[in-house]
């Protein structure tokens, strides 16, 4: 998009760099994933939640991963308050509970599709993302991983996306690494999420451990691929009990149907201490990221909250971008500038009753409307007075009478 364009002499600023506005059929397919996404988490339980563009500074830096907090864009709001742009719909939603309901009342399920806003890193160049996701507040135990990965799965198989996700487990790397120092858990931790293995093998090297131990965390970064990785990881520890959480949920996963479509991961991670069991990213089949999750009791406990919680946040341009539906666009052009306005409401009602889209054109010119028309590739136009529609593609004309209206 040009951030500037130049229309009947007067220049237009366009949208600040890494902000986009969206029309037309893309607009259009990000309200159908909006639409379809958000009613299916409605038959779910999950609630409509809208938080505040803002946020202020001091509710958020410490308690988001420094890795996000280190994101935000910070400013100050016209009455004096330290603020950022809303980076994150997680901590809204948890600070949204914690005062607005009682812990007699969990589990709270909510669900939202809002832009949040963070400095990008390169390449990334957006400012500014639409998110879609659910949050699951002081849950009901081991089900609620389950209600949420078929959720996730289910709404892109309903936007008709393949998908497979990149499934990790953040209790199964913190009990790996809790013989380490914290600092050096830290720096491993870091390595492994920056994709920096060679970074991750030197540190290892600077280590004092067992055999067993550094054939495990030597391992952890190739411990990928299907279901049957939980095995060999157990296989590597003293303690394969570790594994049963997770190797339980593939199981539910599986029988679902979803288990072709889970790769398992250790090297996959999220922070330490926010963090706290199952953690994933969702792909395209063709590899495009379309958003992740993972549990977070970590979050509750920092606030000073009992429980756990879980979530997923999904990009909505990604989504509309791989999705095989849309909002219907309008594909009639209606120009009645020379009709009753009464009558042609009428009959845009039977239009719509009958599912047909259309736009009216109140334009006084009909030759000006026809023009119109064709400019916005229209491919039929009609002239309610005359009541007669035209193919703009084929030159053809027909007869209200005459026309099948069941083509529209």
């Amino acid at each position: 998009m040009k951030d500037h364009v130049l229309k009947r002499g007067i220049e237009m600023q366009g949208n600040p760099k890494g902000c986009s506005s969206f029309g037309g059929s893309m607009a259009a397919k990000l309200e159908y994933c909006r639409n379809r996404a958000m009613e299916l988490f409605a038959l779910y339980g999950y609630r409509p939640f809208s938080p505040a563009e803002l946020q202020l500074l001091s509710g958020v830096w410490d308690n988001l991963p420094h890795s996000e907090a280190e994101k935000l864009i910070a400013l100050t709001s016209p009455y004096g308050e330290p603020c950022v742009l809303r980076g994150d719909l997680t901590l809204s939603a948890v600070t949204y509970l914690s005062t607005h309901f009682s812990d007699e009342e969990r589990p709270l399920r909510l669900s939202y599709a809002e832009r949040v806003f963070s400095v990008p890193k390169p390449p990334k160049h957006n400012l500014e993302q639409n998110q879609i996701g659910v949050e699951l507040i002081g849950w009901e135990g081991a089900g609620a991983d389950v209600e949420l990965l078929a959720l996730l799965f289910r709404t892109l198989d309903m936007l008709g996306i393949d998908s497979v996700i990149a499934l990790g487990d953040m209790s199964v790397t913190a009990k790996i690494f809790s013989a380490l120092p914290k600092d050096v858990s830290e720096i491993l931790t870091g390595h492994l999420m920056n994709g920096s293995y060679t970074a991750y093998e030197k540190t290892l090297e600077t280590l004092y451990l067992t055999t067993d131990k550094m054939t495990l965390l030597s391992a952890l970064p190739s411990l990928r691929g299907g279901v049957e990785t939980i095995d060999r990881a157990a296989e590597l520890t003293d303690n394969p009990a570790l594994f049963e959480p997770l190797k339980k949920l593939c199981a539910s996963l599986d029988s679902l149907g979803y288990g072709k479509k889970i790769c398992i991961d250790f090297s996959f991670l999220r922070e330490l201490g926010y963090y706290s069991g199952p953690v994933f990213n969702v792909y395209t089949k063709e590899g495009t990221l379309l958003g992740g999750g993972g549990r977070y009791d970590g979050l509750l406990a920092k606030l000073g909250m009992d429980g756990e919680a879980a979530g997923f946040a999904l990009d909505l341009k990604e989504l509309a971008d791989n999705c095989s539906g849309s909002l219907p666009l309008p594909k009639l052009m209606l120009w009645c500038g020379a009709a009753d306005s009464a009558e042609v409401l009428k009959f845009a009602e039977e239009l719509r009753s009958r599912g047909i889209s259309f736009e009216l054109s109140w334009n006084k010119n009909r030759e000006e409307s026809k023009s119109a028309a064709h400019l916005r590739k229209y491919g039929i136009w009609a002239d309610f007075s005359e009541k007669k529609i035209y193919n703009l593609n084929s030159g053809r004309e027909y007869g209200f009478d005459a026309f099948d209206w069941g083509l529209l």
